[in-house]
C-alpha cells in the first residue's frame, strides 16, 4: 500500500486527469450541438441531458458510497464512463442516428460522472487527513487542480476542436476516465477498513438517504449553502454552455476562442488559489468568502452584457477567477468539518445534488433567454440574479458559521 502522502498524490493527479477530460467535454458538447443544429436553445438541452442524471445519480449514490465504500464506486464508475463517453462520437460520426439518441447517451455518461464524483468527495477528507494536512490546505490543493484544469483543458479544447472537431475531442475524455480508474484501483485504498467496520451498524439504502436529508436540513449552514450554490451554479452554467458559445458565434472569432475566457479565469485562479494557500490561516472565512463571491460570481456576465470588448472580457475574467478561487476552499473546509466521516457520502451527495439542481436549468434558462431577449439582455440578467443572492453571508446569521473553528466531525487519520 501506498504511503498517506503518495496516496493523496494519486487521488489528486487522478482528479486532474478526469477534470482535464471534463473541461474539455464541456466545451465540446455544446458546440457539437450548436453548430449541427444553429439553436441556442438545443446547446442548452445538451447540457440540460448530461447535468441532470448527474445530480440525480450523485443524490441516489450517496448511501451506496458509504456502504459500499469510495474507492471501489469510483472506479467503477470511472471504468464503465469510458465505454459511455467513447460512445458519443460514434453515434455523432452515424449519419441516422437522431439527436435524441446521441442526448440519452450524453445523459448515460453524465449519471455515471455523477456515481464517481460522488465517491471521489467521500474519498478525499479521508486522504486528506491521513496525510496530515489539515482540511483548509488539502481542500485548497484540490481546489488548485481543479483550477489548472480547467486553465489548461479549455484553451485545449478550443485548440483541438478546430484541428479534428468536436467528435473526435471526445476520445480524451473517454480515456482520461479509464486513467482515472487504472490510478484508483492500482494505489488508493484509504477508507475501506472504516467503511468494513461500520457496515453492520449502518441502516437500509431509504433510511440511509433520509437521514442525509435530515442531516442537511438541520445545519442551517449547510441549508444555507446549498441554496445559494443552487442559484449561482445555475447562473454559471448558462455563462458557459450558452452565452459563450453564442459569443464566439456571433464575433469574428473561430472555434478556438471557445477557450479564451476560460483560459484568462484559469489564469486568474491559479494565481489566487497559490496567494490563498499562503494567507488562508491569516483571513477571516466568512468575510473572505462573501467579498470574493459577490465581486467575482457576476463580474463575467456583467462584463459581457455591457460591453462587446474582448480584452475587458478578458480582464474581468483574470479578476473573478482570482476571487472566486477562495470561494470552493473555504466552503468544503466547513462542509467536511461539519461531516460524520461515515455519512461524508450520502450528505455530500444530498448537498452537491440539491446545489447543482441549479445547473442543467441553467442551460435551459440560458438558451431561452438568448433566444427571446437576445445575448446581452439575458447576461444582464443572469448577472442581477447572482448578485441578489451572493449578498445571503452578510445578511443572514448562520453564516457566522464559517469563521467557528469547533468541528461536529472528527475525521480519522
Amino acid at each position: 500500500m501506498a504511503a498517506p502522502h503518495r496516496q493523496l498524490a494519486v487521488l489528486l493527479t487522478a482528479e486532474a486527469i478526469s477534470m482535464l477530460g471534463s473541461r474539455i467535454t464541456f466545451v465540446a458538447l455544446p458546440w457539437l450541438v450548436l453548430t449541427s443544429t444553429d439553436s441556442a436553445l438545443l446547446a442548452g438541452l445538451a447540457g440540460f441531458a448530461e447535468m441532470l442524471p448527474y445530480v440525480l445519480a450523485g443524490l441516489i449514490g450517496g448511501p451506496i458510497v458509504d456502504r459500499v465504500g469510495p474507492r471501489p464506486t469510483a472506479v467503477a464508475a470511472d471504468a464503465a464512463s469510458v465505454l459511455a463517453v467513447a460512445g458519443i462520437p460514434v453515434l455523432a460520426y452515424s449519419e441516422n442516428v437522431s439527436l435524441s439518441v446521441l442526448l440519452a447517451l450524453i445523459a448515460l455518461a453524465g449519471a455515471l460522472r455523477g456515481f464517481g464524483d460522488a465517491a471521489k468527495r467521500a474519498l478525499l477528507p479521508r486522504t486528506i487527513a491521513a496525510s496530515g494536512l489539515s482540511t483548509e490546505r488539502g481542500t485548497t490543493l484540490y481546489d488548485g487542480i481543479s483550477r489548472a484544469s480547467t486553465l489548461i483543458g479549455l484553451p485545449l479544447a478550443g485548440a483541438l476542436i478546430a484541428a479534428h472537431g468536436p467528435a473526435i475531442v471526445l476520445l480524451f475524455d473517454a480515456a482520461s476516465f479509464g486513467v482515472c480508474a487504472l490510478l484508483l484501483g492500482g494505489l488508493v485504498r484509504i477508507g475501506s477498513a472504516d467503511v468494513a467496520a461500520q457496515q453492520d451498524e449502518e441502516p437500509g439504502y431509504a433510511a440511509a438517504l433520509r437521514n442525509g436529508f435530515r442531516y442537511v436540513r438541520e445545519d442551517r449552514l449547510i441549508l444555507g449553502i446549498m441554496s445559494m450554490l443552487f442559484m449561482t451554479n445555475m447562473f454559471d452554467q448558462a455563462f458557459a454552455t450558452v452565452f459563450v458559445p453564442v459569443w464566439v458565434r456571433d464575433g469574428a472569432h473561430g472555434p478556438a476562442a471557445l477557450g479564451v475566457v476560460g483560459t484568462a479565469f484559469g489564469l486568474g485562479a491559479v494565481a489566487g488559489n497559490i496567494l490563498y494557500t499562503v494567507l488562508a490561516p491569516r483571513l477571516p472565512r466568512r468575510r473572505t468568502f462573501g467579498i470574493c463571491f459577490f465581486l467575482g460570481g457576476p463580474a463575467q456576465l456583467l462584463a459581457l452584457a455591457l460591453t462587446d470588448r474582448v480584452w475587458i472580457m478578458l480582464a474581468t475574467a483574470v479578476i473573478a477567477g482570482a476571487l472566486m478561487s477562495t470561494v470552493n476552499p473555504i466552503l468544503l473546509a466547513a462542509v467536511y468539518r461539519r461531516i460524520p466521516v461515515h455519512m461524508h457520502g450520502r450528505v455530500m451527495s444530498v448537498l452537491i445534488a440539491v446545489s447543482w439542481a441549479g445547473i442543467p436549468f441553467g442551460s435551459v434558462f440560458g438558451g431561452w433567454a438568448t433566444d427571446q431577449l437576445g445575448l446581452h439582455t439575458a447576461a444582464l440578467l443572469a448577472a442581477i440574479g447572482y448578485l441578489a443572492v451572493t449578498v445571503a453571508p452578510f445578511l443572514f446569521p448562520a453564516w457566522q458559521a464559517l469563521d467557528r473553528q469547533k468541528t461536529k466531525a472528527v475525521v480519522p487519520a
